[in-house]
Parts: C-alpha cells; sequence; structure tokens
C-alpha cells in the first residue's frame, strides 16, 4: 500500500458471506445492500469467508447498482457518517472534501474498486456473477432502512471514467466471468475508460492479476 487513502479503499479484510442452505456466496458492497446482508447473516448464522479463505470459492455472487444513483446515496451516506462522527463539520465542508478529493470512503468508491479488492483474495478461476441490487430478494427479505439522502454534489474531479467502467459492470447483469475476463470484457467496451483507469489499479493486484 501506498497510501492512507490506499487502506480505506483497499482493506486488508475482505468478506465474503456464505449463504446457507443455497450454498451460494455473496460479496457484500458498500450502499448495494451490504447492510441487509450483514444482518440477514448475523441472524441466520451464515458464515463470513474472510481473506484468504475466499480462495477456496469457485463463484461469488456480487450485486452492483446504477452508478450515478448508488454515487450519489454513498456521497450522502459519507456526509452524515462524517458529520455523525465529527459534529464540528458542516455539510458543506465535507461534501467539497468528497467534490475536490477522489474517493475517500468506501460508501461512494466506484464498485469497480471493490472488486480490485475481492480480486487480492479469490483465485484466479474464481467466477463472478453479476446480478442486479433488486436481485437481492432471492437471498434475503431483510430490507435495512438506508441512510436518509441529502442535497450532494456529484460532479467528482476525474470521476468520469470510473462511473465508465462501473457502466460496464451494469451490462454485465446476467453474465458470469472471472476477475481476468472482466479486465478484459471493461477494454473491450470502453477503450479510454479501460486505459485511463486499469493502471491505477495495478499496483494494487497480485502478481496472478498483473495487467499488461
Amino acid at each position: 500500500m501506498l497510501s492512507h487513502l490506499d487502506c480505506i479503499i483497499f482493506p486488508d479484510r475482505c468478506e465474503v458471506i456464505e449463504v446457507i442452505p443455497s450454498q451460494r456466496y455473496v460479496y457484500p458492497i458498500f450502499k448495494n445492500g451490504q447492510s441487509s446482508l450483514l444482518t440477514a447473516t448475523k441472524q441466520n448464522n451464515w458464515n463470513i469467508f474472510l481473506n484468504e479463505k475466499i480462495k477456496k470459492i469457485n463463484s461469488i455472487d456480487v450485486f452492483v447498482r446504477n452508478p450515478v444513483e448508488r454515487l450519489t446515496s454513498g456521497i450522502s451516506s459519507f456526509i452524515l457518517t462524517t458529520i455523525r462522527d465529527h459534529p464540528d463539520l458542516d455539510v458543506n465542508t465535507v461534501n467539497w472534501f468528497a467534490e475536490n478529493y477522489l474517493y475517500l470512503n468506501r460508501h461512494y468508491a466506484p464498485q469497480f474498486l471493490w472488486l480490485v479488492n475481492l480480486a487480492r483474495y479469490t483465485h484466479i478461476e474464481c467466477v463472478l456473477n453479476f446480478l442486479e441490487i433488486s436481485d437481492i430478494k432471492t437471498v434475503t427479505d431483510v430490507h435495512e432502512r438506508p441512510f436518509k439522502k441529502i442535497p450532494v454534489n456529484t460532479h467528482i474531479a476525474n470521476n468520469e471514467m470510473y462511473q465508465r467502467i462501473d457502466q460496464v459492470l451494469m451490462d454485465s447483469v446476467g453474465s458470469s466471468m472471472t476477475f481476468a475476463q472482466l479486465v478484459k470484457q471493461i477494454q473491450h467496451k470502453d477503450k479510454h475508460a479501460y486505459e485511463w483507469v486499469i493502471g491505477r489499479s495495478q499496483r494494487i493486484l497480485k502478481p496472478t492479476y498483473a495487467l499488461s
């Protein structure tokens, strides 16, 4: 890791939930039903695979969300939790930092960067199954109340290319592929965004996932 932000966006704790008895494995992502999935995990005593144990899993479900909706919701949650923890700050100040400094918090960090972190712990043949966020009902009927939404500015500097990458994830709903295949799909679908984003992620990936 090269900076404190790396530890925030790419933490050394990665979780995959084993849904019992269906034997599905789900990767919980902030703003993509993560709270509901973790509540259901506690209620049902489901297993959580951490870090290196994730290498045992061959197939993982990933719920993805419209990137614009998720960004708006994520920044709103970032502002509210930051003010909750630091009441001396105000909404405009926190929103200014979100607007001017790329991805200070995992609530609105792109879904692709969440998958980059997952790729650090999966084996190279692990398949990711892309599902819409609404499909979470096939796993649990638990629905945690989300943070209230507040008006936010989502014009984040250098954000466009990451949002385009996340749109490729949305376009992949219904598909299953390895992380390496996903990267190739991104390159095929949006070469400009691929070249802008992937190079910035290579230093996070293990050599197994080195990209040329």
